[in-house]
């Protein structure tokens, strides 16, 4: 049994366009009968302002003269019936109130009456004899006739025009049958196909362009389902390989989390051994300070002197590491951002990393623009950038059979203070630029680095208001990353 049936979609059709074109067609006409109303008023409007000005000129000598004869002989010559527009009633009152002439045409006893029937309007005179008011005139005025002829003629226009409408609507009804619903029913013919997994491919004849069109696309759909029901066939045996090798790919993320969490265990672990030494140490640079005191007072050889200031140095020089290695291994996220000296900042970051450098036969200069630089920020936690910062350039050198070097350069520039840390590497290669801020990436072997460091570094600067970026345009690797420069706090005396 066909879906598509002559009671269905042509009839719908049929009549959404009756319903259409015949409001179209009301509409229509209700727009003209207003424009006339309208017209027929501003029409209405302006001929009685003609009529006004020519009852002055012919009544103002009759009042005057008080010629009853003549009032009342102007008066019924304004009072003719006409077919479109005319006067209804005429009112004339003197000066003291008293009537001279009131009369209307068609039954129309007063001019109070005229002015109560439709299409009516009214003006009133005031009519002077030089400066001195003789008398008062009322003329009411319809277009009444005017009106109604042409809502006749439109109402005939429309009644026409709906009948025309009924007739072609009837017209339609019948080629919709012809041309539209045997063709869908066609069409549909192939949407059956599809629905029981038919792909053949078949073109239907006798179709207008527009459902040929359709039967294509159809035909095509037809090819891509079954072109997609063997992809889905062959994603399903390829699945499991997917799953195997997503799995894989978690199992190394959850590794390299471990290794981030030892690596916090590690860090606690430096901290606690740290605060073990600094007590012992704390014993021996008090008794090196009191042997340094009486050296003299115990006679002490010069090479006995010697090796105390010696041993002193190097209590210091171990001091100074611990302090370094307990603010690198704490987290300074809860600190206050406070004014730091820049300076002082580097020299705890050298005491940390220079050993590291010296082992591996690498070169390391600082140079610094200006030693009274001062940031506000977290020592601790710019201290922890340039550690990792320089690590990296550790690491990525440490094999190179060519000269090794690392610089930190510290610029002023204005407002912002900027930190370039370069070693003689060759530079990242272009398709790892884009991926090496990225957490857990590295391109260091396994267990050498987790992928957070540069992570964690740019969120450390970007916190700070500064950017962390990767310098592709010089010749050797090089990071640069800025911090807000404040002026110098000097101390009070």
């Amino acid at each position: 049994m066909s879906i598509l049936t002559s009671t269905s979609l042509s009839k719908k059709l049929t009549l959404s366009a009756l319903a259409l074109t015949a409001g179209s067609i009301l509409l229509i006409t209700s727009v003209v009968y207003l424009t006339v109303l309208s017209f027929g008023e501003n029409f209405l409007e302006n001929e009685l302002e003609e009529k006004s000005e020519f009852i002055k000129k012919a009544l103002t000598e009759p009042i005057w003269t008080y010629d009853q004869h003549q009032i009342e002989e102007v008066g019924n010559s304004l009072l003719i019936d006409s077919k479109y527009t005319y006067i209804t009633a005429l009112k004339i009152e003197t000066n003291e109130h008293s009537t001279l002439f009131e009369k209307g045409i068609n039954n129309i006893a007063s001019f109070g009456l005229a002015e109560k029937l439709p299409y009516t309007k009214t003006k009133t005179i005031k009519l002077f004899k030089g400066k001195q008011y003789i008398a008062t005139i009322s003329i009411a005025m319809t277009n009444e006739g005017y009106i109604v002829a042409i809502r006749n003629q439109l109402g005939l226009i429309l009644v026409v025009s709906l009948l025309m409408l009924l007739l072609v609507s009837q017209l339609v009804r019948f080629y919709y049958n012809q041309t539209l619903t045997s063709p869908l029913n066609k069409i549909l013919k192939q949407v059956h196909r599809l629905e029981n997994e038919d792909y053949r491919m078949v073109m239907e004849e006798g179709l207008p362009d527009e459902l040929e069109t359709v039967s294509r696309a159809l035909n095509q759909a037809a090819s891509m389902i079954e072109k997609r029901n063997n992809d889905i066939m062959y994603y399903t045996n390829d699945l499991e390989k997917l799953v195997q090798e997503r799995t894989a790919e978690l199992e190394d993320q959850m590794s390299k989390n471990l290794n981030t969490a030892r690596l916090a265990a590690v860090g606690e672990m430096a901290a606690d051994v740290a605060h073990e030494i600094n007590n012992p140490l704390t014993v021996i640079d008090l008794h090196i300070n009191k042997l340094k005191k009486h050296e003299l007072d115990y006679n002490l050889p010069p090479e006995a002197a010697q090796s105390v200031t010696k041993v002193q140095a190097m209590v210091k020089r171990i001091a100074k590491i611990i302090k370094g290695l307990k603010s690198l291994s704490r987290d300074g996220n809860a600190d206050p951002k406070v004014p730091f000296s820049i300076v002082s900042m580097i020299e705890d970051v050298k005491m940390l990393v220079e050993m590291k450098i010296k082992s591996h036969d690498i070169n390391f200069d600082i140079s610094i623009d200006d030693h009274s630089l001062m940031a506000e920020g977290r020592e601790v936690q710019i201290s922890q950038v340039l550690v990792n910062l320089i690590g990296n350039a550790v690491d990525a050198i440490i094999h190179s059979p060519d000269a090794r070097w690392i610089t930190l350069a510290v610029k002023d520039r204005g407002d912002m203070i900027y930190f370039y840390v370069t070693d003689s590497g060759n530079g990242i290669p272009e398709g790892l630029q884009e991926k090496i801020m990225r957490p857990f990436f590295t391109t260091k072997e396994l267990n050498k680095g987790t992928g957070l460091g540069l992570s964690i570094s740019k969120g450390i600067i970007e916190e700070h208001e500064g950017i962390l970026e990767y310098n592709d345009r010089s010749m050797n690797t090089q990071f640069i990353f800025t911090l807000k420069k404040i002026q110098a706090i000097q101390k009070s005396a």
